[in-house]
């Protein structure tokens, strides 16, 4: 009797021609082609069915007289279940010549654009050439070897980038451990651990869950960071320019209240919205009466779940901890926290560390000043 092999994923998956996703209002997304078929440890992955001599629609190509699988790496089979072929690791399932495998970490040669979409992988992810602006990754551990521009990075444990972040503004970097990079501008960064910067860190927001080291100049943007921050070279770019250290508390709570104050935002200008339109007429009450009530029920909600996470946030506090030391030159009008007690610097200093005593911020006394 002639068996068929049915398959969960498309055998027939080409990188070379990937076709963007449909929506459900017929358009397409250029931005999803699905490059990674993944799969988790234990799932069915293909398996043979008894195949009915009419039946003339089977792709004879997995058309068999014997149930023997054309299994690969990172695949097995189950003594109860002979009919069936499990994936025995996470990663992303396919053929590789005529075997089916699973891989566990996945390598793209070339740049992640319009040619790969968008990628979500379950396991390890190297990407050869750069991220462009407007695309996202995911995997397990990433490292990115070309540049990151203005795209959407995630690691679940560390994300290594060599060839540094050039993030338009756009770009946020997040990993459950650690992020190291060769260099950052304009961008946001949020690591549960630590974030190591080969170079220069200008103009990012950076939330690192205990440490952040940078060897070059750290310039612009609000640093939040649990315990300890090390800038090698230059702590500040003058007066014109916006630079906050935050230390003493959790960041990823922190940014959870960002996030929180900008959906306030959000919902007071639309509640001043529907009520500006329903001063103009009872004819407006049908439609934006509902969005008024709903807008001011999530208002009172997101008030309540603000305040819970910072009597959280005070629970993390490590004042006694913090320290900030730059061996380099550190400019006026930089601003430091630490805790509630609060510093900003209003003239030159080198080589000097910042910590907390007594609810000040303090200054090192290795302090010393430039001479201008």
């Amino acid at each position: 009797m002639p068996f068929f092999l049915k398959h969960h994923f498309d055998p027939d998956l080409d990188h070379a021609n990937l076709k963007p996703e449909e929506q459900a209002d017929g358009s397409v997304d250029h931005y999803e082609l699905n490059f990674v078929q993944n799969v988790e440890a234990g799932s069915v992955i293909a398996e043979w069915f008894p195949l009915d001599s009419g039946d003339d629609a089977a792709d004879p190509r997995y058309v068999s007289e014997e149930m023997v699988f054309p299994a690969g790496r990172g695949t097995g089979v189950k003594r109860k279940f002979p009919n069936k072929l499990y994936a025995a690791v996470n990663g992303c399932v396919g053929y590789k010549n005529g075997k089916i495998i699973v891989q566990e970490s996945l390598t793209i040669s070339g740049e992640i654009d319009f040619h790969t979409g968008n990628i979500n992988f379950i396991g390890n992810l190297t990407v050869c050439g750069s991220v462009r602006s407007g695309f996202s990754i995911q995997g397990r551990d990433v490292i990115v070897q070309g540049q990151i521009e203005g795209a959407r990075i995630e690691a679940l444990n560390n994300l290594n980038c060599p060839g540094g972040v050039k993030g338009g503004k756009t770009a946020f970097l997040e990993a459950g451990k650690c992020i190291k990079l060769a260099f950052c501008e304009f961008a946001t960064l949020k690591a549960g651990e630590d974030i190591l910067i080969k170079g220069a860190l200008m103009h990012t927001n950076v939330y690192a869950g205990k440490r952040l080291a940078v060897g070059g100049r750290l310039t612009g943007g609000n640093i939040y960071c649990h315990e300890y921050v090390y800038v090698g070279e230059q702590l500040g770019g003058g007066l014109d320019t916006n630079t906050s250290l935050v230390l003493g508390y959790q960041p990823t709570l922190l940014y959870a209240d960002q996030e929180y104050n900008d959906r306030i935002k959000r919902l007071h200008a639309d509640i001043s919205s529907f009520e500006g339109l329903l001063n103009k007429g009872d004819e407006f009450k049908v439609e934006y009466e509902p969005k008024l009530e709903s807008a001011l029920r999530e208002l009172k909600l997101i008030k309540m779940l603000n305040l819970k996470l910072w009597e959280g946030i005070h629970g993390t506090e490590r004042l006694e901890e913090c320290k900030i030391l730059v061996p380099g030159v550190v400019k006026p009008g930089v601003e430091i926290s630490i805790g509630s007690a609060y510093l900003k610097v209003d003239d030159f200093l080198e080589d000097v560390f910042f910590y907390y005593e007594n609810d000040e911020v303090k200054i090192g006394s290795s302090t010393k000043k430039i001479k201008r």
